[in-house]
């Protein structure tokens, strides 16, 4: 087998490779992307619970646009989720330290597979355009 098509092959291969994860990489991109629009969702409802009054009527959603009213009965502290349905309690000030502190970290995430994106983005122009001048 000549070495130009080995070559070719071993490039058709990594091409084939860098697609999939590409692909994998635009999830990711696309959850973190989900998950920044679900922190500042959090975050304004949690501003908007602040500055209502205990025992005032509030419209909690159930999802799939169902909400149910109901009276708030203290704004001092929320629950939050930690996972594997684990709760904790926390002051308003902590969760929204909690939820800043997460919303940066998803932001790094991003930019890191943004880049990572980027990268694959300019190999496989790379690699095309090897392939097409073979």
């Amino acid at each position: 087998m000549s070495e130009s098509r080995t070559t070719k092959e071993q490039l058709a291969a990594e091409y084939g490779a860098l697609a999939q994860l590409l692909e994998d990489v635009r999830r990711r991109v696309d959850i973190l992307n989900t998950t920044l629009a679900e922190l500042s969702a959090a975050k304004s409802a949690l501003e908007e619970v602040s500055s209502l009054s205990e025992g005032e009527e509030l419209l909690v959603p159930l999802g799939a646009g169902i909400f149910v009213r109901a009276k708030l009965a203290g704004k001092d502290k929320v629950l939050v989720t930690l996972g594997a349905n684990i709760m904790v309690e926390k002051a308003l000030e902590d969760t929204r330290k909690y939820l800043e502190e997460r919303e940066q970290k998803v932001r790094d995430a991003l930019q890191k597979s943004v880049a990572d994106y980027q990268a694959l983005v300019s190999r496989l122009r790379d690699i095309e355009q090897r392939l097409r001048s073979a």
